[in-house]
């Protein structure tokens, strides 16, 4: 028995939230195209909006896992216990486990603490439900609409869509006996276990580079409305410059940067299962890279 969610808005909400920030990203972008290439106006709070488009690209992917979870939310009993579906995860509750279930609306009005990124429709994250503990809310509707299911230390909120149907399930599943043991547990996708995710020396280095090489777009930026139109962009043995070229320019060494890293990072990543001291070599190698274009930013803005 596989049971879709109550119907709520968050999905529909949390699609408006991704349009909103992809179609902010849009024009923050577009301005910044058209001011620098049309009239070369840029100053160090371009450097700002730009870095505020880029910091917004987690919150962008979060935003877009959160709506997945919910529109691929399920929960499936059978006579082994009750699995929760959603983006890559499932929720083991073996049956023997569930001391009870209670309809949400019967637990009162006390304050339910709660920890994780929700909003109206979306249940997520954890919390403690007075006179329940601790739970995790996997749901679509507020805690009154929810069943809790109650095991030893953890309880679950769910929003099935036929709550009583479910309630009916659970009671004759529950008569017949297991004929299989589930262990308690939450099962992941594969990339949720990537030990990249807790390697600390590899996201220092990386790290590294991108602070590196966003302080060099910052420090040109700052310096860009005192400059001369022209600059000699290349010296010869002597010293002397050899190539003259537009201040706007400037902005190939950190972007030559830029493609550095993202190239040691996609060949790190192809690694890093398998030699991840040649990872750790190749990122480390895109943060000196980063400081040979300081270097060289130096030689040219006086």
């Amino acid at each position: 028995m596989t049971s879709r969610p109550k119907f709520s808005i968050g999905g529909l909400l949390g699609l408006l939230f991704v349009c909103a920030v992809l179609v902010i990203d849009w024009l923050l972008v577009r301005w910044l195209v058209d001011r620098s290439v049309g009239a070369l106006e840029i100053n160090f709070g371009s450097f700002l909006v730009g870095l505020y488009v880029l910091l917004s690209l987690p919150l962008l992917g979060l935003l877009i896992y959160q709506t997945a979870s919910w529109l691929s939310l399920r929960y499936r009993l059978d006579r082994n216990g009750i699995v929760i579906r959603s983006a890559g995860r499932e929720q083991i509750i073996p049956i023997r486990e569930v001391q009870r279930i209670l309809p949400g609306e019967h637990l009162g009005k006390g304050p339910v603490r709660r920890r994780g990124l929700y909003w109206p429709g979306h249940e997520r994250g954890r919390g403690m439900i007075p006179g329940v503990g601790r739970t995790r809310f996997l749901a679509t509707r507020p805690l009154t609409e929810q069943l809790i299911v109650v095991t030893p230390g953890l309880a679950y909120g769910i929003s099935p869509q036929d709550p009583e149907g479910f309630l009916q399930g659970f009671e004759s599943r529950r008569e017949l006996g297991p004929n299989r043991l589930l262990k308690q547990e939450e099962r992941r996708s594969a990339w949720f276990g990537w030990s990249l995710w807790t390697d600390q020396t590899a996201w220092a280095l990386l790290g590294a580079a991108l602070s590196i090489n966003l302080a060099l777009f910052g420090y040109i930026s700052l310096r860009f409305p005192g400059l001369d139109f022209q600059l000699p962009l290349h010296f010869n043995s002597l010293g002397q410059p050899d190539r003259i070229g537009t201040k706007m320019e400037l902005f190939a060494l950190p972007i030559i940067g830029l493609i550095v890293l993202s190239t040691n990072l996609v060949l790190g990543l192809v690694l890093y299962r398998r030699e991840r001291a040649g990872s750790y070599l190749l990122w480390g190698a895109a943060a000196a890279a980063q400081a040979l274009f300081w270097l060289a930013t130096f030689s040219i803005v006086p």
